[in-house]
């Protein structure tokens, strides 16, 4: 991770690569269910995790072919309960998802009927999140040629299995069952920006065609993802691709790019400063939520919420708290 950030550092247009890059490092590593958790703690949320998700992919990999045990399965994540560490939590369980799809060979049915073998809701949607992360890097490898630098090529998808429907870009969301559409949709963006060829106002409107409010507000939010990573993380590069989408969208695509710029505990600066520089207007104020969602993954008491949370106008610190489900968000912004 060292070397990483080295080569990052004297090549500024590889922090675009990060995370796949990331990802080559983890998968480097060989572990078992006695050592995943200790070798996950030599990660840390550099780079979008991409380090934790390498390391899962290859956990579950090595065992393909393989009857998949539930200890084998909730080894490395179960380590890290009971302690402060919720975001590392976090990352576990998205990084189980991609490492389900390496073991099933890019079945996403057969996945996400693994992530459902997880105790918790919350323990099962992170993993959907990573396995359609995986599956969506799987069809841009796939459609678009994508791959370069190490970015997964230890795990092409067969020929045979079809990813992407260039003539239904609402593909696989709007054929998967109804409980895993959120996900899905909160990630359909990868797939739907390099079929209209970034352009993010033809994108926005195949968002608008979601179908039910709350799978376009989460398509949006995806764009805003991709239009923060795109921008490598520059304000007016993020603001000039998500002023390309509806008025009903442009709050969750904001949001979208907020919860990528603070997708850290480390990067909650970055991210409140993105809002700060929003005029006052709903688009403000979803930013200011999607930091408290971000905030509510990263911390699990009130007080460390609250302070996560603190700005100078109350409206922001209300909507940061909401976000982040604190039971009783005060008028005040400066505690």
């Amino acid at each position: 991770m060292g070397t990483l950030d080295a080569i990052i550092h004297h090549d500024q247009s590889l922090v675009l690569l990060g995370h796949p890059l990331a990802h080559a490092l983890g998968y480097a590593v060989r572990s078992t269910p006695a050592t995943a958790t200790a070798l996950l703690s030599e990660c840390d949320d550099r780079y979008q995790s991409g380090c934790y998700h390498g390391i899962l992919q290859r956990y579950f990999d090595a065992r393909m072919g393989m009857p998949l045990a539930q200890r084998v399965l909730v080894a490395p994540c179960d380590g890290l309960r009971g302690t402060k560490e919720q975001f590392r939590l976090f990352d576990c369980l998205h990084g189980t998802g991609h490492g389900l799809m390496m073991y099933h060979r890019y079945d996403v049915n057969a996945s996400l009927k693994d992530c459902d073998r997880l105790a918790a809701d919350w323990d099962q949607r992170s993993c959907y999140s990573g396995v359609f992360m995986e599956y969506n890097m799987g069809a841009r490898m796939q459609s678009f040629g994508e791959g370069m630098f190490g970015m997964h090529r230890h795990s092409m998808p067969a020929s045979t299995t079809v990813l992407f429907k260039p003539t239904d870009l609402h593909y696989p969301c709007n054929s998967t069952p109804e409980r895993y559409r959120l996900e899905c949709y909160e990630l359909q963006a990868d797939l739907i920006l390099p079929a209209v060829k970034q352009d993010y106002q033809k994108a926005a409107q195949v968002c608008d065609d979601a179908g039910a409010l709350a799978l376009v507000r989460a398509c949006y939010t995806g764009l805003g993802r991709n239009a923060s990573g795109a921008s490598a993380f520059q304000y007016a590069g993020i603001k000039r691709r998500c002023e390309k989408s509806s008025a009903a969208g442009m709050p969750y695509c904001y949001e979208g790019a907020v919860r990528h710029l603070a997708y850290a505990p480390s990067e909650l600066p970055r991210g409140i400063g993105f809002c700060r520089s929003l005029p006052a207007g709903d688009s403000r104020s979803q930013c200011w939520d999607g930091v408290g969602l971000q905030v509510g993954g990263f911390f699990t008491d009130s007080a460390s919420r609250q302070r996560a949370c603190r700005a100078d106008d109350p409206k922001d610190f209300i909507a940061c708290a909401q976000g982040a489900g604190i039971a009783s968000a005060q008028q005040r912004g400066d505690h």
